[in-house]
């Protein structure tokens, strides 16, 4: 996987928290605001990790690899993360002066489904998880697409309206998603967790809509909810964005309150049953 890692110039003694940005389902680490979110959530006291996952199509340049796309499980994605979770532990730990034990996982859109569920699954690598417009549910990913036909053909293609792609899905990534579908129940997971969680989430989202935020902020009824009033599903960010003087006000208040619950003591965070 490509991976960026951003520390601090002048980090403090103290060995780096680390937060770990999960991108979506057509997106990657060089998408709008993901390569300059640093800018603001790196601090003295924090890291933060950027990567391509392994099969998101996206080698050199933009969606060159559509034919690892089209083999793009969500069990690939897990394993993705916990790749990245292990790396983190046992190798760069001291190469980069980084703290084993907390690491802390913002995903947006599908990212911040599949950091529900791989904070089910693993919670040893999850100290606090952020969801930024995130799925509820991954039968999402697939409710326009016919399943028989998808079935018959072993492949079915989706539009990428902004570079106009017709991108590549084989039937074994649904096959795989019915195997599982039980410990990919986002819903499931966030009802489990037992770390501390913030959920923040566009009004006007037309691709992920509200409700799916309201349905995770009652499953986990601990996570902090934040509404962002009148805002999208990328909270105005476009794709390319030159640094993080072009991000509307809404997405300043993303990244604030972001910073702002990951900074804070996670036993100061109040957690009930």
């Amino acid at each position: 996987m490509a991976v960026d890692l951003f520390l601090p110039e002048m980090p403090g003694p103290e060995k780096l928290s680390v937060s770990i940005f999960c991108h979506g389902f057509k997106g990657f680490k060089n998408w709008g605001f993901v390569p300059h979110i640093h800018e603001f959530l790196v601090t003295e006291n924090r890291a933060l990790l950027t990567f391509n996952h392994s099969h998101n199509g996206v080698d050199q340049r933009d969606f060159d690899s559509l034919d690892m796309f089209a083999e793009n499980t969500i069990g690939q994605e897990l394993r993705d993360l916990e790749s990245i979770a292990r790396w983190i532990q046992e190798e760069a730990t001291d190469a980069y002066h980084l703290h084993p034990e907390k690491l802390d996982w913002i995903g947006h859109s599908r990212g911040g489904g599949n950091v529900w569920v791989f904070s089910a699954l693993f919670p040893q690598y999850v100290r606090k998880i952020v969801s930024w417009s995130s799925i509820h549910t991954y039968e999402s990913l697939f409710n326009s697409i016919d399943k028989d036909a998808w079935q018959k053909n072993g492949i079915t293609y989706i539009t990428n309206t902004r570079t106009h792609q017709e991108m590549p899905m084989k039937w074994l990534i649904y096959e795989e998603y019915l195997a599982h579908k039980v410990s990919y129940d986002i819903i499931i997971a966030a009802r489990k967790l037992d770390k501390p969680a913030l959920i923040i989430h566009g009004t006007d989202d037309q691709s992920v809509p509200f409700s799916s935020a309201e349905k995770l902020a009652e499953a986990c009824k601990h996570a902090i909810f934040i509404k962002v009033d009148n805002q999208g599903h990328t909270f105005g960010a476009q794709h390319p964005m030159v640094s993080l003087v072009e991000a509307t006000e809404a997405f300043w208040l993303v990244l604030d309150n972001t910073l702002e619950f990951l900074e804070e003591e996670a036993e100061d965070q109040i957690i009930t049953e």
